[in-house]
């Protein structure tokens, strides 16, 4: 592991995203917000910019009501204190359809390992089926 991809106490960035991305699939939101600093920002291109906070709001309505998510063709770049990561979303609702959104973000991490800034990169006509 090169030592630009560990922050204070030996933490992991990589394994930090395993975990966030992986309470997410799991529909655990609140090991996902506790994966982030409280002040931290999350901003997509299609989007302003928002608090963790605002986002826990509308986050997990993206996996209600039997919609599940997994993620797909994981690949990361890590820095010293950032990943970027590239990955597929797969949402199938539950009348079977599918939708694929392939994603690009950049998550900034401080020095005790937690999410501080994340901006995502998403196509947005493909999420919008998400909506329908």
């Amino acid at each position: 592991m090169p030592e630009s991809c560990v922050v204070n106490w030996g933490m992991d960035l990589n394994a930090a995203l395993d975990k966030t991305f992986g309470a997410a699939e799991a529909g655990d939101w609140d090991t996902f917000r506790s994966m982030f600093a409280d002040d931290a920002v999350m901003k997509q291109n299609v989007g302003a910019e928002q608090s963790i906070e605002a986002a826990m709001k509308t986050l997990p309505l993206f996996t209600a009501g039997g919609t599940t998510l997994r993620y797909e063709n994981v690949r990361r770049v890590s820095g010293d204190q950032n990943v970027t990561e590239i990955h597929d979303a797969v949402f199938t609702k539950p009348d079977g359809r599918v939708i694929r959104i392939d994603i690009c973000v950049v998550v900034q991490f401080n020095a005790d390992g937690k999410i501080v800034r994340t901006d995502e990169y998403l196509d947005s006509a493909a999420a919008a089926a998400l909506l329908r």
